[in-house]
Parts: C-alpha cells; structure tokens; sequence
C-alpha cells in the first residue's frame, strides 16, 4: 500500500512540475537576390535578370529547433528592375536539421498590377530558433518559381540567396554606436 501511495506521489509531482509550452512566433525579414529567368508562352526561361527584393514571415508553433512551423509570408520583388510584383501565402518550415530547415512557401500575388500569379519559393539555410527574442536570424539558398494567370502566361524561375535584414544592418548600427559614443 505504502508502494503504490509512493508512486502516486512521485507521479503527481512529476506531472505538475511540467511547464506550459513557450512557442512564440518567430518573425524574419530579408533581402533577397538572385539571377531569375523570364519565359512567356510556356516557355520557362528565355531571358535573364538580376532580381531582388525583400520578404517577411512570422512562424507559429516551434519551441526548439527541432519543430516543424507554419505561418504567413509577404513580399515586394522585381525582376530586372523593371516591374513590381507582390506576393504572400503560407510558409511550412521543416526541420531537416536543428539550425538548417526547410522552408516551403506557397503563395499568390500579382505581377505588373496587371496579373495575378501563383508561385512557389523553397529556401534551404540557417534558421536556428531564438529561445531569448521573437526575431529568427535567416540566411541561406532560395529557389523560386511563379506563373502568371494572365493570357499570356509568363513564368519567372528565380535562383539565389536569402540575406537577412539584420545581417545587412549590422555594418551601420556597429558604426552608429561607434560615432555616438
């Protein structure tokens, strides 16, 4: 009797020294980059162009590195510097290692203001968890695709990087601190 009046003990203790989960969202902003190609007409790509642009997320439901993670995504990019696009859906990221996940982001937009487009991006890098703040430091390789919904059909496959905005601000803050001291 003493035994099992032990063990419920032990096990009442255990179950209520159990913390409540401490999932925050974890929030991102980056530049991206790349070499992208332009097709119309079905075709994938028949011209190239130096592409840039920035990107946001905020992923829910990670407590570590090890979590799987889902919310949304923003962009503004161009393509070649000459038109505007926008974009913004849902991101999936997957651990595939504690500080290298996977991110799929699936999403809609319009190209030109003139046609909506469906496109996909996957980005594979560092993306470690921040058990101290809800800012998540991102760098890494990002593969894009889109396909406009308009008669004409263009494609856009983009190739690059992912910078993130707080790596890129580094330089000027360090300076700033340096010069205000």
């Amino acid at each position: 009797m003493r035994a099992r009046a032990l063990g419920a003990a032990v096990l009442a203790c255990a179950l209520s020294s159990v913390g409540v989960a401490q999932a925050r969202p974890q929030g991102n902003a980056s530049l991206i980059t790349g070499v992208c190609g332009n097709g119309s007409d079905g075709a994938l790509w028949q011209d190239t162009f130096w592409c840039n642009g920035l990107r946001a997320d905020i992923l829910f439901g990670r407590e570590r590195g090890r979590d799987f993670a889902l919310g949304p995504y923003a962009q503004i990019s161009s393509a070649g510097f000459w038109d505007a696009r926008y974009g913004a859906g849902l991101s999936l990221l997957a651990p595939l290692n504690q500080d290298f996940p996977l991110v799929l982001s699936l999403g809609a937009g319009g190209h030109e203001l003139e046609a909506a487009q469906l496109e996909g991006w996957l980005f594979w890098g560092a993306r470690t968890y921040n058990f101290h703040a809800s800012y998540s430091i991102s760098a890494g390789l990002l593969l894009g695709a889109s396909h406009d919904l308009s008669s004409a059909g263009r494609n856009t496959l983009f190739v690059g990087a992912q910078i993130d905005g707080l790596i890129l601000a580094l330089p000027f803050l360090l300076a700033y601190e340096a010069v205000a001291d």
